[in-house]
């Protein structure tokens, strides 16, 4: 027979670091995506069609990455619900082992 199901919080959370770490760098490459986005003026006549090319893609780029930081948010915040949740499931069981073993005398 198998062990059964068996987790471990502190994983849990180990897996909730790296993806807030995650997150926090995708929010800076969308900082400095954003930084390093140049004005119109500075394409020039002779650039402006890359300008209207990159612009169209640099959108979506940055929309991209804001929404990866959003589900990277997202995670991070059900990884720490599901590791409380696992918390208080642990204490309520400890506290209704408690109770059995005072019954029981």
């Amino acid at each position: 027979m198998g062990e059964g199901f068996r987790t471990d919080v502190d994983e849990i959370m180990t897996c909730r670091a790296r993806l807030a770490e995650i997150r926090g760098r995708a929010a800076d490459i969308l900082a400095l995506a954003e930084d390093a986005n140049p004005e119109w003026y500075i394409w020039g006549l002779i650039g402006a069609p890359f300008a209207a090319w990159y612009w169209k893609y640099a959108d979506d780029t940055y929309e991209h990455l804001s929404m990866m930081g959003e589900a990277l948010q997202d995670r991070v915040e059900a990884l720490d619900c599901t590791a409380q949740a696992y918390r208080d499931t642990d204490q309520e069981i400890e506290k209704a082992l408690q109770s059995i073993r005072e019954l029981l005398g």
